[in-house]
């Protein structure tokens, strides 16, 4: 392309300003953005430019001229193989600072929110903000399995400072990835691998909003904002809560099982192909999660249970997936299978109840489609309970084998508490929570709520939702299906009037149809839990054009070593 300071497979140092949505570096090179994976901020790095667009272009990694003194070498051992990762190489407190700073850029930016002490820049002032957005839009048209051109290993950090070799990163971690056949709204729960340069969607509510005069100083006086109001001094964004031990948090391993070399394998596949790349453990999962993995695969193989083909549509083992609930020890199986029939299934049975101490529930699931697609429509019971137990605080949870349920139930309860915190539950509240899924967060705000309405449009989800509100005996609660910009004005015109409303949307952000309803129905306070700071700033934005202001945010590290984050937000109506 002519114009551009760089072509095709030019040799170039970048100096690496940020972090992008995939936790590549974003370089600058005379004006020009590259996103380079491996690359940390404050790095000068050797990279051959792979790809060009107008705006920007991706560059491989080939040497760390200058290292961060925050990169550190990476644990894992298959961390050069594997996408579920993208943080590994960077310390762990500087991920909570670039994940903090992800969402301030992006309130800033996308919002046009003045954050105390933010970097009180937009999108006018970066040109990589330009190239990201317009990243998003290729991104789109690839679609998720896309990624970058080439993905770089971890780099091995012999001494700080020296001049660092980066082999090629091959792989794409399919086991972390989020079911793809999970209902719209718990789809944001367990993010994807790797989010490509995000489009933020846009529909009419979102187009063309006024924007604020100018950003307010952190402690400056309030000026009118281009609305009229008065503006607030700035949101104050908090630290990222991390965790005290930020390995083995995950309590839901769902792996594909494959052959080679006569023998069954398990583990990740690598990028731009349905190879499987056989793995032993994995230091983001619950060890138990390991364990049942590799005893199944030990004993299928042993009983020749053969591994489902793709290609061929032959074979019957394709998945394996394994829950466990961290606060009862109780352990779930699922056997994912194209077939109904289980070549000595008591023999496999019976094994698995000698082999995996604290397994209550093996369940088998069929799924004969050629699909990518991990679950099918039908599941069974093989053995023991249909469900597994699981408390997150003082709230108890039934976990069956299709139930979405937080992947980190630590950090869920550091969550949960923010959210109970900013909606200020004194006892007498009236509380409708938006996309409820199975009533985790519902069943949080009824210990301190006088009411509260659950809405959800997958049916399944309201009836879990039900029945953990019968285990915990919680009766001031009412669970309904479909969606919330339809059921919540239905509910205004029973005489439901909301004190709280509480949104948990997937990574598409609210309808519009319900920030449209939200702005009908003025509530005095709204909590927003995020899982995506994109769009979490756009509606942020419609929010405050309707009347209300954004008082603080709180991110929480649900996914360390990951480049996501979540955040709560409390939001306040302008007259309270």
């Amino acid at each position: 392309m002519s114009g551009l300071p760089v072509r095709k497979n030019d040799e170039v140092v970048a100096d690496i300003v940020g972090i992008g949505h995939n936790g590549e570096g974003v370089g600058r090179y005379q004006g020009f953005t590259l996103f380079i994976p491996g690359a940390l901020p404050g790095e000068k790095a050797l990279a051959r430019v792979v790809k060009l667009k107008k705006q920007f272009g991706y560059g491989k990694l080939l040497e760390v001229v200058e290292a961060s003194p925050d990169r550190v070498a990476p644990p894992c051992s298959i961390y050069s193989q594997c996408g579920g990762c993208q943080l590994q190489h960077l310390d762990y407190e500087a991920q909570l600072r670039v994940k903090r700073q992800l969402v301030v850029d992006n309130l800033e930016r996308i919002g046009k929110l003045s954050v105390m002490g933010g970097a009180g820049r937009n999108a006018e002032d970066d040109p990589s903000a330009h190239a990201s957005d317009a990243a998003g839009g290729e991104a789109a048209e690839r679609g998720s399995e896309g990624g970058l051109p080439e993905r770089d290993a971890h780099i091995a950090v012999p001494e700080r400072g020296a001049h660092i070799e980066a082999p090629e990163r091959n792989a794409h971690n399919e086991a972390l990835k989020q079911d793809k056949d999970k209902p719209a709204s718990d789809a944001h729960k367990e993010p994807p691998v790797s989010d490509a340069h995000e489009e933020i969607p846009e529909t009419d509510v979102h187009k063309n909003l006024p924007e604020r005069n100018a950003h307010m100083a952190a402690a400056g006086s309030a000026e009118p904002a281009a609305n009229g109001r008065q503006s607030a001094p700035g949101v104050h964004v908090h630290p990222t809560i991390g965790m005290a031990d930020p390995w083995r948090y995950r309590n839901k391993a769902q792996v594909p099982i494959g052959e080679q070399e006569g023998g069954l394998v398990g583990g990740f596949y690598a990028q731009g192909s349905h190879r499987i790349i056989d793995m032993a453990e994995c230091m983001i999962q619950h060890e138990q999660n390991d364990q049942v993995v590799a005893k199944v695969k030990h004993i299928a193989e042993e009983l020749g249970i053969r591994a489902y083909d793709e290609q061929t549509g032959r074979g019957l083992l394709r998945h394996v997936v394994a829950k466990y609930g961290f606060a009862t020890g109780e352990i779930m199986i699922v056997l994912i299978t194209n077939g109904a029939n289980i070549p000595k299934r008591d023999e496999l049975i019976g094994l698995l109840r000698r082999d995996v101490p604290g397994v209550v529930s093996i369940c088998q699931n069929i799924n004969t489609d050629k699909t990518n697609v991990i679950f099918g429509p039908e599941t069974r019971v093989l053995w023991g309970s249909e469900t597994i137990r699981d408390a997150i605080g003082n709230v108890q949870f039934l976990i069956s084998a299709r139930s979405f349920y937080q992947v980190n139930p630590v950090q869920t309860e550091i969550l949960y508490n923010k959210a109970l915190e900013y909606a200020q539950l004194t006892g007498e509240e009236t509380v409708i929570d938006a996309y409820c899924g199975i009533g985790t967060i519902s069943l949080f705000l009824a210990k301190r709520a006088k009411e509260v309405y659950g809405v959800e449009i997958v049916e399944d989800a309201i009836a879990d939702a039900r029945r953990n509100a019968e285990l915990n005996d919680i009766r001031n609660v009412t669970f309904q299906t479909g969606p919330a910009e339809e059921v919540i004005p239905a509910w205004r015109e029973q005489g439901i009037q909301p004190d709280v409303i509480v949104v948990d949307p997937p990574r598409k952000g609210c309808d519009e149809a319900l920030l449209d309803t939200i702005l009908a129905m003025r509530p005095a306070r709204v909590v927003y839990v995020s899982c995506n700071p994109s769009t979490l700033a756009r509606d942020l934005r419609v929010l405050e054009d309707g009347g209300y202001r954004t008082v603080e945010v709180q991110p929480v590290d649900m996914f360390p070593h990951t480049v996501h984050v979540e955040c709560v937000i409390g939001i306040c109506r302008d007259d309270t």
